[in-house]
């Protein structure tokens, strides 16, 4: 038994118009991704701006700061990474890498601040470890009082 298909009256495309045409369309999704991922490149270390005053207390009875109880935990408020380090002390840094403006993490195992965009590592006094970021995090300073479970942290 033959089986016979329905007679369309819509012209074909030649397998070779096609194939161009594929390509073509391929080609051009690439080229727009790799331009965009380049959009950034050389693109100069944003640096924070020292007149912005940063003046803030968190209390560690807060369950929004539950984690800086552990080593290793850390908060963002305000653009400020506040951060209990494996050795058990408070820094607070820029939150954000001077190279791209990226949210930082902190790696506790590392005891470094980490960039997952362009992996950049600073050490804990805001030092650059590893580039391309050029420009250090900038520092803010703690005051404890572990007896009222608050931390203050000003510029």
């Amino acid at each position: 038994m033959e089986t016979t298909l329905p007679s369309t009256d819509q012209p074909t495309m030649p397998r070779q118009a096609f194939l161009k045409l594929v390509g073509t369309s391929i080609g051009s999704i690439i080229l727009t991704r790799s331009m965009a991922g380049c959009a950034g490149q050389g693109s100069s270390d944003p640096t924070p701006d020292p007149a912005q005053k940063v003046d803030f207390t968190l209390s560690l009875n807060d369950n929004a700061n539950q984690n800086l109880l552990v080593k290793g935990g850390y908060v963002i408020v305000d653009n400020v990474m506040v951060v209990q380090t494996k050795d058990g002390k408070y820094v607070a840094v820029s939150a954000k890498c001077t190279y791209e403006g990226t949210k930082l993490v902190y790696k506790a195992a590392d005891n470094q601040f980490y960039c997952p965009l362009d992996l950049s590592r600073f050490d804990t006094n805001g030092k650059v470890v590893s580039g391309p970021a050029k420009q250090p995090l900038t520092i803010y300073i703690i005051d404890s009082n572990l007896t009222s479970g608050t931390l203050r942290v000003h510029n």
